[in-house]
């Protein structure tokens, strides 16, 4: 079944096929349309790299997974909504994945009854940290080959959603470390050899991991990395700045972007556990993430095994980059939904508590609004769900 879109301006019908032709394999659309727009060939070029880059994961899919194929992106230029392919099926959880997911959910639960979720440093404590670990939290996206669960995105996302209506903080790292940290890079671009050097330590919780990209200098605009890595002998030297690296501290595993011979590309990096002439850190007070680490790094001269290169078949460092992204976006907005539950779950007891004299209206209007936005939240939530079940 589908629903045809009689209200569509006859222009709005079908795309500018000048402009999509003239995409050429060097030149991508978005920088193609940036020219035409009167932006700078320099703001048009980056741009235009950034696309590119996104659109080499698109190629990684299958072609009913891709943006063109979808529901969403159908209704727009076909004219149509394509009703039925909104459902989809979801495949049952097995007894194990079932079990990971409600021991972690009882780890963070029972801390935070105790009131031990954090250290004397305000951040999450190492003990929850091992404790999840031990309950193969970290290891959700990992394969079961190599000591994970094996956990589909489709039940990552919605498990987040839970995690984050006791502690947002432990949802986020799941995401850093699963999403965009070191999991999904070695998962999906790593050698059989990376595969299984790292990805144990990494469902294990042995290695917790983080993703190195934004710099000084470097934040949206990813064509502008300076961190670079030559290659010496048997190791790449590398030097620069990273900051506002979430989950990176000593002894941890990251995912480093950074430029090999002019092109972006991705080392994973295993942190010293001590910090030395080579590397350093800056650390931060960021309020929005007060619960968990987040410093910059500064390399110099600071030795990385040639073997930790991760090579894609198709594009470059910043290929890898953009596939840990869209997973982590996703990740993003199942902890946002989580969030925003226990915040409404805050606010309903205290709307229908406060009475008001039945003569102030003014007061009572204003609680009656606040009646009503809740309603408004719980209905946005709920429909939210299919949002990130993918």
């Amino acid at each position: 079944m589908s629903i045809d879109i009689n209200n569509i301006p006859a222009g709005n019908e079908s795309r500018d096929d000048s402009a999509i032709s003239a995409r050429t394999d060097n030149v991508s659309f978005a920088e193609t349309a940036l020219r035409l727009g009167g932006k700078t060939a320099e703001e048009a070029r980056r741009t235009g790299v950034v696309d590119t880059a996104d659109d080499q994961v698109e190629e990684m899919f299958a072609e009913r997974r891709r943006t063109t194929a979808s529901p969403i992106h159908r209704a727009v230029w076909e004219n149509r909504v394509p009703v039925e392919e909104f459902h989809f099926d979801v495949p049952a959880l097995g007894s194990d994945e079932r079990k990971v997911i409600n021991d972690c959910l009882h780890v963070a639960r029972s801390h935070l009854r105790g009131g031990t979720l954090y250290g004397e440093d305000g951040k999450l404590s190492d003990d929850v940290l091992g404790q999840l670990a031990d309950a193969g939290y970290w290891g959700t996206l990992v394969d079961k080959r190599y000591g994970g669960c094996g956990l589909p995105f489709s039940h990552f996302a919605p498990f987040l959603t839970r995690m984050a209506t006791i502690e947002p903080t432990i949802a986020g790292l799941a995401s850093v470390h699963g999403c965009i940290g070191a999991v999904d890079p070695v998962r999906t671009f790593g050698t059989a050899a990376q595969k299984e050097r790292y990805l144990p330590l990494l469902a294990s919780g042995r290695r917790l991991s983080a993703f190195a990209l934004t710099e000084p200098g470097a934040g949206s605009d990813l064509t502008a990395l300076k961190t670079t890595a030559v290659l010496d002998g048997d190791s790449y030297v590398v030097n620069g700045e990273k900051l506002f690296i979430t989950n990176a501290v000593p002894g941890r595993t990251i995912g480093l972007v950074c430029r090999i011979d002019d092109r972006p590309a991705v080392l994973i990096v295993d942190l010293p556990e001590q910090e030395d002439e080579t590397f350093r850190m800056n650390q931060y007070g960021l309020y929005a993430l007060r619960r968990a680490h987040n410093n910059g790094l500064i390399f110099k001269d600071f030795r990385v095994p040639a073997e930790n290169l991760l090579t894609p078949e198709i594009g470059d460092g910043l290929t890898i980059a953009y596939h840990g992204l869209n997973l982590g976006r996703i990740a993003l907005c199942a902890n946002a939904a989580g969030t925003m539950r226990s915040m409404l779950a805050s606010m309903l007891p205290w709307a229908g508590f406060r009475k008001t004299h039945p003569h102030a209206k003014t007061v009572g209007a204003v609680i009656q609004n606040t009646r009503h936005r809740s309603q408004h939240i719980g209905t946005v939530l709920q429909q939210s769900r299919p949002l990130f079940q993918v």
